[in-house]
């Protein structure tokens, strides 16, 4: 069950829900109750350092973009 941000087209407000897969509609806005809402891009983090043998995170914020 991943956490999506999502963004309201009705007001504006972002917001983040945790999402499970047998969820079929966009959810409902916290603010305005609308449910114009799109899951919005966004990254991600790991741990463990650019070097390490065996990481599974090619390139991040702090690493570059390389």
């Amino acid at each position: 069950m991943p956490i999506y941000e999502f963004l309201c087209g009705a007001c504006g407000k972002a917001f983040e829900r945790l999402v499970f897969t047998s969820d079929t509609e966009n959810p409902e806005c916290p603010d305005c109750h609308s449910h114009e809402t799109k899951r919005q891009l966004s990254v991600f983090s790991c741990s463990g350092t650019e070097k390490s043998v065996g990481s599974s995170c090619g390139s991040s914020p702090s690493s570059g973009f390389s």
